[in-house]
């Protein structure tokens, strides 16, 4: 009996197979591209050896009467099952490949594969173990119905799952809003649910199912821009064609809105009270939005209060007065209100130092301040909105927009360098003037004034001064700088350097 189980052509061949598989183990661990060869090989050599004992392996295996050489028989048909299925498998991931949706190709070949997988299965059963298939396929239609109806929530995500991921919704690293409630960041899709991170740096993990079912809103989606509309009410007896044109100053002064698409004022409503105003504007991403309306709103607020417009007050009395609060406020005289580094000045100081200042007025496009002028006065914008170019041999790159409320000239008052960049005007512009005279007075006086100023030099030097070697440290240079000019501030003015 062992004398003929040994020279059975298929036991020979099993041998074959278990040393190959442990060859390819060893030779092949780091060349899966040869290891597919031998497997692909041995299949073919696997089916030529069954063909010629004739045991086709679609159909049921006959008893030899040796226990042993059934045993065989039977491992060398689930090997040919089992490689065959790996065969088509790996035919199926070379042939189904979805250009640049390698996630739902990915999907694909893996429930293609489990199908294949399991028709092996199925295919064992029947033709190696002889077991009627009928019953195994009844049973198992009862216990998928059970195991559907336990686990219904947690099939339900899988699909949406999977019809997510071949409708694409959207992807990873796209900013989404699920039916109005969670907004945030794609960071990860599952079979089971989508991962987001919010604005608050929360990490939501939703559902698929209940994802597909509600509002999907992709911001990302056909390109990042992300809009958005503020409101603004202002005090009722201004002209509404005023109140626009100083609004859209505003916009153009905030360099984080968009120029296209464009941005829209409308007028929504005018009564006796207040007349509204929606802003509707457009930033690059949503995660944009809020520093944009932020610095939006402050733009705003400076432009309307130099451009004699109130807001609106809840205070019914003083909306039906019709009566602006800055009506008898001289022009001069708000800007110094409203500028940070004078608001140590009492009332008093601030009337005398504003009849002290010039009005110069340029229409738009013209150039303010060219490149190397040294200027000798601290210049306030008061209206308008002033464009800060550099130019270099290869582009000219716009470094900031200066607007009310604003100031320029510390390079040549402080530093005493010439200016980097040219200012011209976007729009009609009005620049007040102040004296070195008048300004060393008022900094004797508010040595306050002169450290403001001291920090304004050091930033505005970081923001407009041209890119620095990689070796040299642009915060190093800028505290230099600095410490320079407060040295100079403190012999000059009797004042503490800052720390």
């Amino acid at each position: 009996m062992a004398g003929t189980l040994v020279s059975d052509p298929l036991v020979i061949v099993l041998g074959l197979f278990v040393a190959g598989l442990i060859a390819s183990r060893f030779f092949f661990r780091k060349h899966p591209g040869g290891r597919a060869i031998v497997r692909v090989v041995f299949l073919i050599l696997l089916t030529i050896a069954l063909l010629d004992a004739e045991i086709v392996p679609y159909q049921p295996l006959q008893s030899t009467g040796s226990p042993l050489l059934d045993l065989v028989h039977a491992i060398l048909k689930i090997a040919w099952w089992l490689w065959a299925a790996w065969f088509l498998v790996g035919l199926s991931r070379a042939a189904l490949i979805i250009e640049d949706r390698p996630r739902e190709g990915r999907l694909l070949q893996d429930l293609i594969s489990g199908l294949l997988y399991l028709a092996a299965a199925f295919a064992i059963i029947t033709y190696v173990f002889n077991l009627p298939i009928q019953g195994l396929l009844a049973t198992s239609g009862v216990i998928a119905i059970i195991l559907g109806l336990a686990l219904q929530s947690t099939f339900g995500d899988v699909f949406s799952g999977i019809v997510l991921n071949f409708s694409r919704p959207y992807r990873p690293g796209d900013w989404v809003n699920i039916a109005g409630e969670t907004s945030g960041r794609v960071i990860e899709m599952t079979w089971r649910a989508t991962h987001i991170l919010t604005a608050q740096r929360d990490l939501a993990i939703i559902p698929n199912s209940t994802i597909a079912k509600s509002k999907i809103v992709n911001v990302s989606s056909p390109s990042g821009i992300h809009g958005a509309a503020i409101a603004v009410q202002a005090a009722a007896g201004t002209r509404p064609a005023t109140v626009e044109d100083l609004l859209r100053r505003a916009i153009l002064n905030c360099r984080q809105v968009l120029k296209t698409p464009a941005s829209t004022v409308t007028v929504k409503t005018m009564n006796a009270a207040f007349v509204e105003f929606e802003i509707n504007f457009f930033v690059k991403d949503l995660a944009s939005t809020s520093h944009a309306q932020n610095e939006l709103l402050d733009l705003i607020y400076r432009h309307l209060t130099l451009g004699g417009v109130d807001l609106a007050s809840p205070d019914s009395e003083l909306r039906s007065s019709g009566g602006s609060k800055m009506s008898g406020e001289p022009p001069t005289e708000r800007l110094l209100k409203i500028i940070p580094m004078f608001a140590t000045l009492t009332a008093g100081e601030r009337h005398d130092l504003a009849g002290k200042l010039k009005p110069n007025r340029y229409g738009e496009g013209e150039t303010i301040v060219a490149p190397g002028a040294l200027l000798k006065c601290l210049y306030l914008v008061a209206s308008g909105v002033l464009s800060c170019v550099r130019y270099d041999e290869e582009t000219d790159e716009e470094l900031l927009r200066l607007g009310p409320a604003e100031h320029f000239g510390e390079f040549g008052l402080l530093a005493k360098t010439v200016s980097p960049v040219r200012i011209s005007a976007l729009t009609p512009t009005v620049v007040y003037e102040l004296g070195t005279d008048d300004l060393d007075q008022v900094l004797k006086d508010h040595p306050e004034i002169a450290e403001v100023l001291n920090r304004d030099l050091a930033q505005r030097q970081a923001t407009i001064s041209p890119p620095a070697p990689i070796e040299t440290d642009n915060s190093t240079a800028a505290h230099g700088l600095r410490s320079r000019v407060s040295g100079w501030l403190h012999r000059r003015y009797d004042i503490a350097s800052s720390r």
